[in-house]
C-alpha cells in the first residue's frame, strides 16, 4: 500500500497533524458489530437495536474492514467474515439482495433499493481487489455471479455509479475470469446519457436535483479512464465535479448540501441535515481531479473536505469523537446530532484511509 504523503510529497503535504502516523481505530465499529452484522444506528455511542441492520451499512463496513486490513494486516479478518456472511444471508436465490433485517432476524423487505444493490457490488469489487484469502475470493465470485444479471436492470444513477466503481475494481484486479467491459460501457453510457438530458449551460449535473453522495457520480466516470478511453466520460465527469465543487465550498469552508430539501435546479441549497456520507466520495473525487489534471490544489480540497469532521463546517463543530472513536451523525440547523451511527463512523474512517493511503 502506498502512503499518499510519500507519493505526493513534492506537491503537497497531504497528511499533517491529525493523520500523521494514522492508526485505524475501529473501536466504535466493533462496538456496533455483533455476530450478525453492524447495527444501523446508535443512541449516543450505544448500539440502538430498535432499528436492526441493513445491507447498505454492512457493505460500507465490509469495504472499510477490507481497506483497514491493508494498513494493519489481519486486524479485520473477523469483521470481514461477519459482514460478508451478512451479504450472503440477505442475497435471494435470484441474485438480488434484501436490505433491512430486524434485530430479531426478520426480513423487513423482499428486495432492497437499487442503491443498496450498487453499494454491494462496489464493496465486493473493493474486497476482490484487496483481499487475497482464497475462501473470501471464492465467496465474492459466487455472490457476484448470482447478482451479475441484474446489473443491466439498473435505473438509479447512484446505483449505476456504485456498480461502475465495483466493476472497475474487479476488472483491474485480474482475479476474476469474467468480461466486465460490456457492463462498464453500459453503466458509463447510462450516466452520460442522464447528464446530456439534464445539464445545460448553467446546470452541469445529471438530474434536476443534487441530493446525497453526489461526488460518487463523477468519480465513477473518472475510474473508466484507463479502461474505456471514451472522451465524453472524462469531459462530463470533470464538468460536473467542478460544478459540485463550487456548490460545496464557501471560501475554504465546506458546506454540504443538507437532506432537508437538497438542492433543486433554480432553487436554494439546503443547509440543514449535512451528512458524513458526502465526505469519502468528495475525497475520492478531488484526488482523481488532482491526478487527471496534475493539479495539487485538489489535494488541498480533499484535505479540507476531511476537515469537515474536525470543525471546517458552518457550525465550527467537532463531529469525530476521540473518546469513542466514532463520528456524530451530522449537522442540524444549530446543533450536532449526538448519535454515532454506522454510516457516519464508517464514513469518517473511510475518509481517513482515502486521504492517507493509495487504496484503489
Amino acid at each position: 500500500m502506498i502512503l499518499k504523503s510519500e507519493k505526493y510529497s513534492s506537491n503537497i503535504n497531504i497528511a499533517p497533524g491529525r493523520l500523521s502516523d494514522l492508526i485505524v481505530d475501529l473501536t466504535h465499529i466493533q462496538r456496533l458489530t455483533n455476530s450478525v452484522g453492524i447495527a444501523q444506528h446508535a443512541k449516543y455511542a450505544t448500539p440502538d437495536y430498535h432499528h436492526g441492520y441493513c445491507l447498505d451499512d454492512n457493505c460500507r463496513a465490509l469495504m472499510l474492514a477490507g481497506l483497514a486490513n491493508l494498513v494493519q494486516p489481519g486486524s479485520c479478518d473477523k469483521l470481514i467474515d461477519t459482514y460478508l456472511a451478512f451479504v450472503h444471508y440477505v442475497q435471494r436465490e435470484n441474485g438480488k439482495f434484501g436490505n433491512f433485517l430486524s434485530f430479531d432476524h426478520r426480513f423487513l423487505d423482499e428486495y432492497g433499493t437499487e442503491d443498496a444493490f450498487g453499494r454491494t457490488i462496489w464493496s465486493l469489487g473493493s474486497l476482490l481487489y484487496n483481499e487475497k484469502r482464497p475462501h473470501i475470493q471464492m465467496m465474492l465470485r459466487e455472490l457476484v455471479d448470482k447478482a451479475f444479471p441484474h446489473i443491466l436492470e439498473i435505473k438509479s444513477i447512484r446505483a449505476a455509479a456504485y456498480t461502475l466503481c465495483g466493476l472497475a475494481l474487479m476488472h483491474k484486479s485480474n482475479r476474476y475470469d469474467k468480461d466486465f467491459i460490456p457492463s462498464i460501457y453500459y453503466l458509463a453510457d447510462f450516466i452520460c446519457n442522464e447528464y446530456e438530458t439534464a445539464s445545460d449551460d448553467t446546470w452541469h449535473w445529471y438530474e434536476d436535483i443534487i441530493s446525497y453522495d453526489n461526488a460518487i457520480i463523477p468519480y465513477s466516470l473518472m475510474l473508466t479512464k484507463d479502461i474505456l478511453f471514451e472522451e465524453r466520460y472524462l469531459l462530463y465527469a470533470e464538468e460536473s465535479a467542478k460544478f459540485l465543487d463550487k456548490i460545496i465550498f464557501k471560501n475554504d469552508q465546506v458546506e454540504l448540501i443538507g437532506n432537508a430539501g437538497w438542492y433543486q435546479r433554480n432553487g436554494h441549497k439546503a443547509s440543514v441535515g449535512e451528512q458524513a456520507i458526502e465526505i469519502p466520495s468528495l475525497i475520492l473525487m478531488y484526488q482523481k481531479l488532482a491526478e487527471l489534471n496534475n493539479a495539487p490544489k485538489y489535494y488541498l480540497k480533499a484535505k479540507s473536505a476531511f476537515e469537515w469532521f474536525h470543525g471546517n463546517n458552518r457550525l465550527k463543530a467537532q463531529l469525530y469523537d476521540p473518546i469513542t472513536k466514532g463520528c456524530r451523525d451530522g449537522l442540524d440547523k444549530n446543533s450536532v446530532n449526538q448519535n454515532q451511527g454506522a454510516e457516519s463512523t464508517i464514513s469518517y474512517w473511510l475518509s481517513s484511509l482515502y486521504l492517507r493511503y493509495e487504496v484503489f
